[in-house]
């Protein structure tokens, strides 16, 4: 048996797949190990994991790491460069100093036969470099989502500089980065979806997987009781300026209309809501997702995934980071229509709805991705991809 450890950013939406591939590979007898800036729910972790905030990083950086995750709201009112700068100088790469001034002795500890780092959290792939142990990307992002930015020469140069000067930083000399794994990247999509068909040879498409913690409680007796098409509204769990602005425009396009509105948000932001929404703070989403018609996001790529695993059109109004991106594959693949949050008017949020909901067209791409999804292999190909990286890569001795 393998021993494995996962190192994780404070987003839940990067650790929750991380979560689920790590409880199929406790259940075949492995050993899982997470370590991570902010410590998780006890609810959230596996039977048998472990998630480990090194010492010196809580009691070094707590509060500096509590900004950091505030300031991600102000995405919204932030130029495209300013979301870059927002996103590797002042997280990314504070991140990564963060992580790194506890993780070497995470590791000593736990000793892992593989480190699988998440796709921003560059301490991992900084760590497992300096000590010889092989390394695993995790990517639960489109895997081109900075294409764009980086086809601008000047763009591309300020990034690879700073990750450059970040590695030198940490006692890394080598003249390439080495934050993302060059011999495996399980990335949580299709490669049919990410409009990658002929993917690089590291690059291993699982798809969504399956089986992350459904804890929440619902109310599933008043849901079962609900009339009309059922619509499933969520803004993640970032973004919290917003959701009150966000939300009266969709209890303005959707109150009293012939359908039923389940919002995943804090029911306390609007004083009322009308009869026909369900209101709940968290919700059990992959469970919720098989019993809706179909979903309004800002893009996040969990509900994203969430929502073509169960053959659903999706009304995206993406706002900030990733968002954009993803609304343009969702539109691509033909599974959806996007709204610019920016210019969101309440008409156009009832007539886009109303046509994903009566124009077959949109179901069929949803279930044609689906399939897609399904091949990919979720849970059962991660983990095959990891046990086999786990046999064949051994640590190099430094």
């Amino acid at each position: 048996m393998a021993k494995f450890l996962f190192v994780v950013p404070p987003f839940f939406g990067h650790i929750s797949p991380t979560l689920s591939v790590g409880a199929d590979l406790l259940a075949k007898g492995h050993s899982v190990t997470w370590a991570g800036l902010r410590e998780l729910p006890a609810e959230h972790i596996p039977s048998g994991g472990k998630f480990i905030v090194p010492p010196a990083t809580a009691s070094l950086h707590a509060e500096e790491i509590t900004r950091i995750l505030r300031r991600q709201d102000d995405g919204p009112q932030l130029s495209g460069m300013e979301v870059l700068k927002l996103a590797f100088e002042e997280t990314y790469l504070p991140f990564c100093r963060f992580l790194m001034s506890g993780l070497p002795e995470v590791v000593q500890q736990v000793m892992p036969d593989v480190l699988v780092g998440d796709c921003i959290t560059y301490a991992g792939g900084i760590c497992a470099f300096k000590m010889g142990i092989p390394f695993v990307t995790t990517t639960p992002v489109a895997p081109e989502v900075m294409k764009g930015a980086m086809a601008m020469p000047k763009v591309m140069q300020w990034h690879h500089d700073m990750v450059m000067q970040l590695q030198q930083e940490m006692g890394v000399f080598a003249d390439h980065p080495v934050i993302h794994s060059k011999l495996m990247n399980i990335i949580f999509t299709s490669k049919q979806f990410a409009g990658i068909p002929e993917p690089p040879v590291e690059m291993k498409f699982v798809g969504p997987v399956k089986g992350r913690p459904e804890s929440a409680p619902f109310d599933w007796d008043r849901f079962n009781a609900l009339r009309g098409p059922r619509i499933f509204v969520s803004l993640g769990t970032l973004l919290k300026d917003i959701r009150k602005e966000f939300f009266l425009k969709i209890v303005e396009a959707f109150g009293g209309q012939p359908l039923s509105v389940i919002a995943a948000t804090d029911p306390s932001i609007l004083p009322e809501w009308p009869d026909n929404f369900m209101v709940h703070h968290y919700v059990p989403q992959s469970l919720l997702m098989a019993r809706v018609n179909a979903v309004i996001c800002h893009g996040g790529f969990n509900t994203v995934n969430d929502a073509i695993l169960n053959g659903l059109p999706i009304l995206v109004t993406p706002i900030t980071y990733d968002h954009f991106h993803n609304a343009s594959l969702i539109e691509g693949a033909g599974c959806g229509i996007q709204l610019r949050y920016r210019r969101l008017r309440i008409d156009d949020l009832k007539s886009a709805l109303w046509k994903l909901l009566e124009e077959e067209k949109y179901q069929l791409a949803a279930r044609r991705h689906r399939d897609y999804f399904i091949a990919a292999g979720s849970n059962a190909r991660a983990v095959t991809y990891l046990e086999e990286f786990a046999r064949t890569q051994k640590a190099i001795p430094v």
